[in-house]
């Protein structure tokens, strides 16, 4: 079968656009894996100045990793104070500036803590989280009893300063006792957010 001329022209052009096209496609996709791994180059560079150990501040949380750490959150001055890699000072210094804090969310904000350094702190993670883990008295001595507790074991707990432990003591005297663990809402002053933070570390016998 033969083409005529106009036809002839028609399969020319489509022909040349196909093979224009393919070629440019070409070009795109080589020039894309260039910038990729342009991308990927630099990604490395940088890679190797940077700190990736586990004192990035990170959302990153694992649970079963850190269910037998101490959470200094929750916990109290007597439990801080057996971790290991911590002198009675740093461990002090460490309680006061979370009680002061209110809470932290990263370990890294312990860096502010006077003495504390990056290779401490990469031990002490080995020890202790700021999310999950347990209170202390899981794996560290027993529970403060608030019917015979002192003022020095209460104000141990997190979130207690001196003048609240002599309120829970104060009330104790006045009602005879804690009957449950649920009295302390009773105490004024002494708020929800705050008891929470040491209701694992107490109990009432």
């Amino acid at each position: 079968m033969k083409l005529n001329r106009t036809e002839k022209i028609t399969f020319s052009v489509l022909t040349f656009t196909l093979v224009f096209g393919f070629m440019l496609l070409i070009v795109r996709l080589s020039n894309a894996n260039s910038n990729a791994s342009g991308i990927i180059f630099n990604i490395n560079n940088i890679a190797q100045f940077t700190d990736r150990t586990p004192l990035e501040k990170t959302i990153y949380f694992d649970e079963v990793e850190s269910q037998n750490k101490l959470n200094l959150n929750r916990t109290n001055l007597v439990s801080i104070k057996k971790i290991p890699c911590l002198s009675a000072p740093m461990a002090k210094r460490i309680f006061e500036f979370i009680t002061e804090k209110g809470q932290i969310k990263d370990l890294t904000d312990l860096l502010e803590v006077k003495g504390m350094s990056r290779k401490r702190l990469r031990e002490l993670d080995k020890y202790a989280t700021v999310m999950g883990g347990h209170a202390g008295s899981a794996a560290w001595g027993s529970k403060v009893d608030l019917n015979f507790a002192s003022e020095a074991e209460l104000t141990n707990l997190p979130g207690i300063s001196k003048k609240m432990a002599e309120k829970i003591i104060n009330f104790r005297n006045s009602n005879g006792g804690f009957r449950s663990i649920d009295e302390l809402y009773e105490i004024p002053g002494l708020t929800e957010k705050t008891i929470k933070r040491f209701i694992d570390s107490v109990e009432v016998k």
